[in-house]
């Protein structure tokens, strides 16, 4: 008789083979799941579309920005935001206007990402695309998966190869393209630059310029010179037409504000891009013997990163007239050199402009200086930043927006006129690269970088162009080297530029 195995044992033993079957199961389904993300991977790869996208949706992005109004319908006054009085600089894709008749913007000044974050989560659920496994799998596990695949560094990658952004390596890094135009931009920021290019607002004629057919790509000493003989600084003096019919004209200042300034050896261009956080360059640039800031850019409480010192703040006319920034009362304003532009437009004279400035420039002009007599102010000629948009237009292949120039790149034009040297900080990116658009806010938008009202891109390409320093300066500083115009031996390609005129 043979023997019996014990009933429990039997128990035990059947356990131990169907586990061991699940087992095999388990390790069967295991592998077919990492080949299968491993193909989808690949694919992402190849055409660039975040993995994290693919798999899990849109909500598996990177956590940038909230998702922006588009353009027409902040042209149209829809999409049911809030109406905020900003500056167009700081929010690109609004148009200057009546600042008692605010229109709605792309995201409010104030919109933090986090509340953002909490608005697009509770009022956009049914709006958004889910991926193929977003409901099979939780959330412990969708964020382990993108980490292990190093999603989000590839995304950002992705991301910046569809924005078209710095794809020239240089020694030091990946360095500014000075060869970007609009078709590299994402579809967002070129439906934004097609709005403004079809707008005019300013009346350009693009007839007095080249239009966008550039005959050559000029050296970076041929723009030099040519912004050398065709950029004129001037300021308003009281006895131009029309103000030597107004009694408040003897506020301007009687000394032109090149005779007023410098000469200095070293100038610093600070910009106020989101990069310059954490970059602890506040040594470097106090360490210039002038340094130019723009609009509300503080400097209390960032003097690590961005210095202390101002020498020439340069602000817009509508950060005049915002109640958000009390320009009359604000301590911000009272140090250094105040310089004022408003765009006027593009063919008018300075009677024209008068009666038809974007904002009340001269109404805040007369009342600060009732309250702060003693403080230099000037506001720029008109004219100066129509000729350096023809600049622009004149030495890029295709149409530019036809508004004016950045403040950033008017200060550094006239920091050229004033120094031997300039620095320009963070214009270009720096490895520290980020969309935070301003160091002192948390508001995030590529545009604030790759330009929307402002043609800065275009104006990006020209300061590559004409850098004089390393590409490891811009990668590791985002520190560009101009050289101040009163150094410049222009003789050789005077020839050269005659043919260029305005």
């Amino acid at each position: 008789m043979g023997y019996k195995v014990p009933g429990a044992a039997m128990d035990r033993v059947s356990l131990l083979w169907r586990l061991r079957r699940r087992a095999r199961r388990g390790v069967l389904c295991m592998t077919l799941f990492c080949m299968t993300m491993a193909v989808l991977y690949t694919l992402c790869a190849e055409n660039s579309v975040p993995v994290t996208d693919a798999i899990f949706g849109v909500r598996a992005r990177t956590r940038a920005q909230p998702r922006a109004h588009s353009i027409v319908k902040v042209l149209r006054g829809a999409g049911g935001s809030k109406p905020m009085y900003v500056d167009p600089q700081k929010l690109p894709g609004v148009i200057p206007g009546d600042p008692q008749k605010p229109i709605p913007v792309l995201s409010s000044l104030n919109y933090s990402v986090e509340a953002s974050q909490k608005e697009q989560h509770s009022g956009s659920k049914e709006r958004e695309r889910h991926g193929l496994f977003a409901w099979l799998l939780g959330r412990p596990l969708r964020r382990a998966l993108e980490t292990v695949l190093g999603a989000r560094k590839r995304a950002d990658i992705a991301r910046q190869k569809r924005e078209g952004f710095s794809v020239t390596k240089g020694a030091g890094g990946v360095m500014w393209n000075d060869e970007m135009s609009s078709s590299m931009l994402d579809k967002r920021l070129r439906k934004v630059v097609q709005n403004y290019q079809a707008m005019n607002k300013y009346g350009v004629n693009l007839s007095n310029s080249e239009g966008g057919k550039r005959r050559q790509k000029r050296s970076g000493p041929e723009l030099l010179c040519q912004l050398k003989e065709m950029e004129k600084i001037t300021t308003l003096m009281p006895e131009m037409e029309p103000f030597n019919k107004f009694l408040w004209a003897s506020q301007l200042p009687a000394t032109p504000l090149t005779s007023a300034l410098g000469p200095f050896k070293t100038c610093a261009v600070v910009s106020s891009a989101g990069s310059l956080r954490n970059s602890r360059l506040g040594k470097e640039i106090d360490a210039h013997d002038a340094v130019v800031r723009f609009n509300a850019a503080p400097t209390l409480g960032f003097e690590k990163d961005v210095g202390s010192k101002t020498t020439v703040r340069l602000i817009n006319s509508q950060v005049m007239a915002s109640e958000d920034h009390h320009f009359l009362s604000s301590s911000l304003y009272s140090s250094g050199t105040l310089v004022a532009w408003d765009p006027a437009p593009f063919s008018s004279d300075l009677s024209e402009w008068y009666n038809k400035t974007d904002y009340p420039i001269f109404k805040q002009y007369q009342q600060y200086r009732k309250l702060h007599p003693q403080q230099p102010f000037y506001i720029l000629h008109p004219s100066m930043e129509w000729q350096l948009w023809k600049r622009l237009q004149d030495n890029m292949a295709e149409p530019i927006q036809k508004n004016p120039p950045s403040s950033g790149l008017l200060g550094t034009v006239l920091m050229m006129s004033l120094c031997d040297v300039v620095h320009v900080y963070e214009f270009l990116p720096s490895r520290r690269r980020t969309e935070l658009c301003h160091y002192y806010q948390n508001f995030k938008d590529i545009a604030c970088t790759m330009g929307a009202y402002h043609p800065l891109l275009y104006e990006k390409n020209l300061v590559k162009r004409m850098n004089k320093g390393s590409d490891n300066d811009i990668y590791n500083l985002g520190r560009v080297t101009l050289p101040g115009f009163n150094t410049l031996n222009c003789t050789q390609t005077s020839n050269s530029l005659t043919s260029f005129k305005a």
